[in-house]
């Protein structure tokens, strides 16, 4: 894992906790072609995450979780090429519960 990966990944929060953090790394290393994982390579709300450094405090932007499942999930389906099952599966989350969620993506917009 590169520095750079390992600081993003440091930074970011892990409301999943340990579930979502085996996730993330059994998913990266399943997609990631070289010896290293690099930032690209981790999920879109991973890769996407600030880090704090001196002067970047009033960067932060605050996003609901419902946003970032919903970005998850869709980045995760849209990455497998449409593969429901297996972004589901890759999530965490069943397959009913993806559907679920899709559906009610579908009546917000």
């Amino acid at each position: 894992m590169t520095d750079e990966a390992r600081r993003v990944m440091l930074a970011y929060d892990w409301p999943g906790n340990v579930r979502e953090l085996e996730n993330c790394l059994e998913r990266t290393c399943a997609f990631t072609s070289g010896p290293l994982i690099h930032v690209p390579d981790l999920p879109p709300a991973i890769a996407n995450t600030q880090i704090d450094t001196p002067g970047n405090e009033n960067t932060l932007k605050i996003v609901p979780m419902a946003e970032l499942e919903k970005r998850s999930i869709l980045n995760a389906i849209a990455e497998l090429n449409g593969d429901k099952l297996q972004a589901a599966r890759l999530l965490g989350i069943g397959k009913t519960t993806l559907y679920r969620k899709l559906k009610d993506y579908a009546l917000q917009a």
